[in-house]
């Protein structure tokens, strides 16, 4: 079975993507996201070193499943829908690690600007909202490079002391 498996690894392309692990019968027993499948696939077989806790489950693979995807990032977003519909048993989060946010447009004079936000229950009907966007590092940079560009904060009319010079 080995050889096999070994044999549909090396057929994985080089692009990112996300896999599945089927056992004999059928059940999807993993489910993640790779930069590169063959290299993140092939892994389970190699050292697991601090992955121990994963020998029984490689132990029960009888089959790979694999989606290339055009980016990484589509990749996280695959696993997260694949995740928010099922959590085979050796995942541990339903929805994957990340969590959808937005960048939240503040058009209020008295405190304009952007900011990231996860999506609110009540949107008030002047304050946009654009997104999801997976994962809140990337969108705080975003926001971050948009303030350096567009700086709203110092339009407001709240201003005080020194920031209104």
């Amino acid at each position: 079975m080995e050889k096999v498996l070994s044999a549909v690894i090396a057929r994985l392309p080089l692009t990112p993507g996300v896999y599945r692990f089927r056992d004999a019968a059928g059940q999807v027993l993993y489910l993640g996201r790779a930069t590169v499948l063959r290299r993140r696939v092939a892994s389970y077989w190699l050292d697991l070193r601090d992955r121990g806790h994963l020998a029984p489950m490689v132990a029960r693979v009888r089959r790979i499943e694999a989606v290339s995807c055009d980016s990484a990032h589509e990749a996280a977003w695959l696993e997260r829908n694949l995740l928010t519909t099922s959590l085979p048993p050796w995942n541990l989060t339903m929805g994957g690690q990340e969590h959808p946010v937005y960048i939240r447009l503040d058009p209020r004079p008295a405190r304009p600007g952007l900011s990231v936000a996860h999506e609110p229950a009540n949107r008030p009907a002047d304050i946009a909202y654009f997104g999801p966007y997976l994962g809140g590092r990337r969108a705080r940079q975003a926001v971050k490079g948009l303030g350096r560009v567009l700086p709203l904060a110092y339009t407001g009319a709240g201003l005080r002391g020194t920031l209104l010079d």
